[in-house]
């Protein structure tokens, strides 16, 4: 808690930036451009992680233990992002969002979501 203010991230991702879960270069620069954005986003006397610590698959615990123990965060929404035009598992798959809500019950909650572009396999 921040202040006695309860602290709710309504946007989780648990990420796979390994570019294996690229479809190819398209997938590739989108995550280029992510790490990028981590690189000269971050506030200052904030670590900035190497190439390989952050280009790879994000398990469900590490993610937990930045956002519970490593921030004021009091609970999160885990959400998948349905980009699978880019990505096997979307960037943020619903089966580790899931997985999120199911391990944490009393600091998640799991938010579905859809690719309308796939019409109704994205739904």
């Amino acid at each position: 808690m921040i202040d006695d203010a309860f602290v709710f991230d309504g946007v989780c991702h648990v990420f796979s930036f390994d570019k294996s879960n690229a479809f190819g270069k398209p997938g590739e620069m989108f995550i280029e451009h992510l790490y990028a954005f981590h690189q000269v986003l971050n506030a200052p006397g904030e670590k900035t992680l190497s190439r390989e610590e952050y280009m790879r698959e994000w398990h469900v615990d590490e993610i937990a233990r930045m956002i519970f123990d490593e921030s004021p965060t009091d609970m999160i929404v885990a959400q998948p992002l349905p980009l699978t035009d880019l990505f096997k598992d979307g960037l943020s798959s619903w089966e580790r969002c899931a997985e999120m809500a199911r391990r944490y019950p009393d600091r998640a909650v799991f938010w579905g979501s859809v690719n309308p572009l796939e019409g109704k396999k994205g739904a």
